[in-house]
């Protein structure tokens, strides 16, 4: 059955489907691409089905569905890549969604921190097979590096604000921000953190917009350091 199940997942029918659905949805976001971003996106998904039953980077049931429910949802927060220079991402796990933004950013230099060996492994190995320059991955916590700032934080899927606030001061240049991918329904964990916001010396700003093709309720968390 698992081998039924990888069969179906690197189908041509599968990956003809999410190039489809990623154009779409490109199209929908207003981002313009060519035909050498949608390749390094199909070289994205194979190299996630490789490692499908080595050890868990997606749900299972997510990997027919990478572009509409990763890719896509990544890039909702591109425009503020656009004009900074350093990023990191803490918590990478399968790259999201620091690597698709890489992709549609290639001249920003990224960092990515991620603490299980594992997963470092993998994103080591996917940024080789998709060529890309300028990124560096930490196998280690992001609160225990010093080595330099940045002027962009995104993170997604790692915790609520007010436990990472500490990290993020630590990281962040002066006037740089930090992008949470978070549900609509954020209001409360913002009120928690608010006293220790304003404290460290943040504007909070809440961007709320649906993902592309599902429809989904997202907002952007974005912590401006003044």
């Amino acid at each position: 059955m698992k081998l039924k199940s990888r069969m179906n997942d690197n189908s041509s029918a599968n990956l003809e489907k999410q190039t489809n659905e990623l154009c779409q949805g490109l199209t929908l976001l207003g981002i313009e691409y060519d035909e050498h971003i949608i390749q390094k996106f199909r070289k994205y998904i194979d190299v996630l089905c490789e490692y499908k039953n080595r050890f868990h980077l997606l749900s299972h049931q997510d990997y027919i569905h990478i572009s509409k429910r990763h890719f896509l949802t990544s890039l909702v927060a591109l425009r503020y890549v656009t004009h900074c220079y350093n990023a990191c991402d803490i918590g990478a796990g399968a790259g999201f969604p620091s690597i698709p933004l890489k992709i549609l950013r290639p001249e920003v230099n990224f960092t990515l921190f991620e603490s299980k060996k594992k997963k470092a492994k993998f994103l080591k190995h996917l940024i080789y097979k998709l060529d890309l320059s300028g990124i560096d991955i930490i196998d280690g916590r992001a609160e225990h590096f010093k080595e330099k700032k940045f002027d962009l934080i995104l993170l997604k899927a790692v915790g609520k604000i007010n436990r990472l606030i500490k990290i993020i001061d630590n990281l962040i240049e002066p006037k740089g921000c930090a992008v949470f991918y978070k549900s609509h329904q954020v209001e409360e964990e913002i009120r928690t953190a608010n006293n220790e916001l304003k404290k460290r010396g943040y504007r909070v700003e809440v961007e709320k917009v649906f993902t592309p093709i599902e429809n989904l309720p997202l907002a952007l968390v974005v912590l401006k350091k003044l």
